[in-house]
């Protein structure tokens, strides 16, 4: 039931975007690419985020024991909010975290909805620099029992450059 909420919630935000006849481009630098099982694009196949339209979602943010750097607050976009933003279908089973330098961390699409998987981009209130990650990571929230169990520290992807979603 949550999953047939989740996704009909994703129709509407596709559909609501759709009806003000206006799709979002970036203005700035993209940072973000969504590909793959997606319904809403910007950029021929895929739809295309620059740090002022993630900025412009909800922000999250929570502290959390980052395996690399201690003790951190994150603050960025839910990875379910971006799944819902771009709308992706039912039957959609992972979303492929990809790094620059083109290592991939699948996350599953049941835990994106289930859990607050975070696409950081600042820690304690300032930008991520690229020495620590930035200007995107993958956050998880360990902070959840058993969530650092579903996700090992070598998951945690720094340097995020798009996200895929396959079946």
């Amino acid at each position: 039931m949550k999953r047939v909420l989740s996704m009909g919630v994703a129709a509407v935000v596709v559909v609501g975007v759709l009806a003000l006849g206006q799709i979002p481009t970036p203005a700035g630098d993209v940072v973000l690419t969504l590909s793959g099982s997606i319904a809403l694009r910007n950029a021929g196949e895929v739809f295309q985020f620059d740090l002022d339209m993630l900025k412009a979602l909800p922000f999250v943010e929570y502290e959390v024991e980052d395996p690399w750097l201690g003790t951190q607050v994150y603050g960025g976009v839910e990875l379910r909010a971006l799944l819902h933003y771009v709308g992706i279908p039912g039957a959609a089973r992972w979303a492929v975290i990809v790094a620059s330098d083109e290592k991939e961390f699948p996350v599953a699409i049941k835990d994106a909805f289930d859990y607050p998987i975070l696409i950081a981009y600042s820690s304690g209130g300032e930008r991520i620099r690229a020495s620590r990650g930035g200007p995107l990571k993958l956050v998880f929230p360990y902070q959840i029992e058993g969530v650092e169990d579903l996700y090992a520290p070598e998951m945690w992807s720094w340097y995020v450059v798009e996200i895929r979603i396959e079946y």
